[in-house]
């Protein structure tokens, strides 16, 4: 159907910037740069700078990016790994894909990771915490890095959806998403952000070893300049051409995070007094959110919904169920021998998480992106509480 308010728009950034995009393009073919190359090596840098961190290690895509930082870290078979079931799978799936075994904890109110519950999680096997900030949004990465440094674990921070986001810390300094943990990783998949045209993906840390690591193993364990190949591993480089668009991007992405919160905050002058409706905004002046989506909880979400695209609105549901109910976990034929994921909640190990599974059954992630206009936004929260109402 033909949308009114479409829920991402990419077409009407690349006309906005279409002459920047095209001559980036044409220059980077002209010179058939193609593989590993100036525009790579530069979009990495300038991408690191931005984040804060020493490094950084462009990939195909988040999923690469979590993949390379799990092996570079040395995360394998026996370990057990700390993380959420309210999330995109790849989140769980690259701890497998090692041949360790992910330990599911509940999540909070702000869809983050409940920082209470990590002690219970811990087992001797426990090797790491991956924390998924979600939706523009940063645990609470002082009392995980805390847990973290007095038990020894490494953080691989899953920062896909949190690209700006930032926490000020007790002793002062202001940090932003992936620069806590030994590794963050972002996806640049198109919807994000700051999303290239089509699936990518990038890797900061300010360890160097792990980034050489991690630059060995996004391009089949091999060293360009010895030609020598050190680990069995995966194509996951990140192609020249995507890194310079993605580098016109990066200077664009200060205005676009702007944006965004003040889309955010129309929103939520909109819907301030729908009772039956709660809203991405958490009293904690610590963190600065950058509304990767605007994921409301709704009574009558799925009816909410179908009013949306009746009246021409475009929506998403991001996840109708929690990660240990798909097939690739409650079925056996598909499980292929992984086995299910521990779950840990307020009342320790049990086999299901109760908050994160109220939220799949109330969550809807509305238009959210810096090209949406006034009467766009006004049309979304006139349709909303036209249905409460």
């Amino acid at each position: 159907m033909e949308y009114k308010v479409r829920f991402a728009n990419p077409q009407k950034q690349y006309a906005d910037h279409r002459d920047e995009f095209l001559k980036v393009f044409d220059e980077t073919l002209s010179r058939g740069a193609i593989v590993n190359r100036e525009e790579l090596w530069k979009f990495e840098e300038d991408f690191a700078k931005f984040a804060g961190t020493k490094y950084a290690v462009g990939v195909n895509s988040g999923t690469s990016a979590l993949d390379i930082a799990f092996q570079a870290a040395g995360i394998g078979p026996g370990d057990e790994v700390i993380t959420v079931a309210h999330t995109f799978i790849a989140s769980v799936s690259t701890v497998y894909l090692t041949g360790a075994k992910p330990v599911l904890i509940d999540v909070g109110k702000d869809f983050n990771m409940d920082v209470k519950l990590i002690e219970k999680a811990l087992t001797p096997k426990t090797k790491a915490i991956e924390p998924v900030h979600l939706n523009g949004r940063l645990c609470d990465m002082e009392a995980i890095m805390d847990v973290a440094k007095r038990k020894g674990l490494t953080v691989i921070e899953d920062a896909a959806q949190a690209l700006g986001a930032t926490m000020k810390m007790a002793d002062g300094p202001v940090k932003r998403a992936g620069t806590f943990g030994l590794v963050g990783c972002f996806s640049l998949y198109f919807a994000k952000t700051m999303g290239g045209f089509g699936n990518n993906g990038i890797a900061i840390t300010n360890d160097e070893e792990i980034a050489q690591k991690m630059k060995l193993m996004r391009y089949n364990g091999e060293d360009r300049e010895s030609r020598k190949f050190y680990y069995h591993a995966h194509n996951f480089l990140m192609d020249n051409v995507h890194a310079a668009l993605l580098n016109i991007k990066l200077k664009h992405l200060p205005d676009w995070l702007k944006q965004r919160k003040e889309i955010a905050e129309k929103y939520r002058e909109g819907f301030s007094t729908l009772s039956r409706v709660s809203l991405p905004h958490f009293d904690d002046p610590r963190f600065s959110d950058v509304y990767t989506n605007y994921v409301i909880r709704a009574e009558r979400r799925d009816e909410l919904k179908k009013h949306l695209e009746e009246r021409g609105i475009e929506t998403l549901i991001s996840w109708e169920i929690p990660i240990y109910e798909e097939p690739v976990f409650a079925e056996p034929k598909f499980n292929k021998g992984f086995g299910t994921p521990k779950l840990i909640s307020e009342g320790g190990e049990s086999n299901k998480l109760p908050e994160t599974e109220k939220i799949c059954e109330e969550v809807i992630s509305l238009p959210m992106y810096p090209e949406l206009t006034e009467s766009q936004i006004n049309y979304t929260v006139k349709a909303v509480r036209e249905f409460y109402n």
